[in-house]
């Protein structure tokens, strides 16, 4: 049997929208909303807790890179990030990525409790 292939290993030059050693950004296949994109180590480890200092301090580098980028053509008025770790948190690849998600306002009716909405009954308080 092959080795299933990871789809974040072995990045393309033309996905990547920043980089530096350790880590790329590219634009999410599935996005939330638009200027999505995922912060990924080149190193393949299943989860955030895997990686090194270097490689998280890279991770948070790439995310304010990210912000310009993102920020050059659109007008954000907020941002998710967030990192899904383990399939009971909702990962689905495992190779540790953090998604960095753009918010505007009026994107959804009531934004209060943000990241705590991944567990809906616990969004409000």
């Amino acid at each position: 049997m092959e080795p299933v292939k990871c789809p974040f290993c072995n990045p393309l030059a033309d996905e990547i929208v920043a980089k530096n050693d350790l880590c790329y950004a590219r634009w999410d296949i599935f996005p939330v909303s638009k200027g999505h994109v995922l912060i990924i180590p080149f190193r393949h480890e299943p989860d955030f807790f895997s990686l090194t200092v270097e490689e998280k301090q890279a991770m948070v580098g790439l995310i304010n890179e990210c912000k310009g980028v993102i920020e050059k053509n659109l007008q954000p008025a907020g941002y998710n990030i967030g990192i899904n770790v383990g399939a009971a948190a909702g990962q689905t690849v495992m190779h540790s990525h953090c998604h960095m998600i753009p918010r505007y306002a009026g994107d959804v009716r009531n934004p209060k409790g943000g990241i705590r909405g991944v567990v809906m009954r616990r969004r409000e308080y």
